[in-house]
């Protein structure tokens, strides 16, 4: 969304020092990517859910697949709109 404001080399150089939390019903799967860590395997999973209503969904469904800590680290990186 900054891009609306800015040209894409200073887009790109702000992403370096921000992190924006990627929408779980919009984000295309490079959205996804930006997630430190995500991979192919949870570009999938997280579309596969969609739509995301809650918290507690994101908790079971992403709970299935990997442990509570990293359910909890994912969470800091999304956002459910």
């Amino acid at each position: 969304e900054i891009g609306k404001y800015v040209g894409q080399a200073e887009t790109d150089r702000l992403k370096q020092y921000v992190f924006i939390p990627v929408n779980l019903n919009t984000a295309s799967d490079d959205d996804i990517l930006t997630i430190p860590g995500a991979g192919p395997r949870m570009v999938r999973e997280f579309k596969e859910y969609r739509p995301w209503k809650t918290k507690q969904q994101f908790e079971k469904e992403i709970g299935k697949y990997v442990g509570a800590r990293e359910v909890a680290r994912l969470w800091r990186y999304v956002v459910i709109q």
